[in-house]
Parts: structure tokens; sequence; C-alpha cells
């Protein structure tokens, strides 16, 4: 009996913790080769070495499900050879947020200002 109560208790402790993991919001992809592929793209330069780029990933975050999966959100990481890469093909700067057209083209930028109402009307004129 007692063998038996034991492996319930990890049963359920394996659940709720599944449960939390399925609960918790996706990472951002750093694959850039999407920019361009026919969906317009947001990419944001991030470096975590920042507190504003790491406030800029918070705010992205809580307002992104508003514009998915109809706009894709990407990361570039400047530490990253793919990352840089891009930046540098793309004259980008850290810390900033920018948006493609489905052609691959810059059509916005932002840096990292103002609060979640102001990014989430940045991006609906943006990714409209």
């Amino acid at each position: 009996m007692r063998k038996y109560r034991r492996v319930m208790i990890i049963i359920v402790i394996v659940a709720v913790v599944a449960l939390l993991i399925s609960r918790m919001p996706s990472g951002f992809s750093s694959d850039l080769s999407r920019v361009g592929d026919g969906s317009i793209t947001v990419v944001v330069v991030h470096d975590h070495n920042f507190v504003d780029s790491m406030e800029l990933m918070d705010n992205l975050s809580r307002v992104r499900g508003d514009f998915e999966p109809e706009v894709e959100f990407l990361v570039a990481n400047p530490h990253h050879p793919d990352g840089r890469k891009f930046i540098q093909q793309h004259d980008l700067e850290v810390i900033r947020l920018y948006v493609f057209d489905a052609a691959g083209h810059l059509r916005a930028e932002r840096t990292h200002q103002g609060d979640i109402d102001s990014l989430r009307r940045f991006l609906q004129d943006h990714t409209q």
C-alpha cells in the first residue's frame, strides 16, 4: 500500500510539472532565414547583457500572442555568428525591434521606449 501511494504521488507531480511546462510561452526562434519567406516578421535584436534589452523582450513576449500566427517573431543575437551576420547584413542596431514585410524588406523600426500599449500600437500600425 505504501509503494502504491508513492507511485501515485510521483505520477501527480509529473502531471503537474508537465501541465505547467505546456502552459509556458514558447521561446523566440533565432532562424533568421525565415525573414522574407512570405509572412511579416518582427525581429528583435536582443543582447542579454542589457537591462533595456531584457525589458524589450519581456514586453514583446506579453503582446506577441495578439499577433501570432499571422506575424512571426524572431530574435537576432549579436553574440551568435548567424545573428551577427544578419545584423551586419541589414545594418541593424542592438535593443531595437524591426518589422520586415513578406518579401524581407525593412518596413519599420523601434527602439525600446514607452509601455506595452505603445508597443502594441506600433505593431498594429506596422504589421497590418
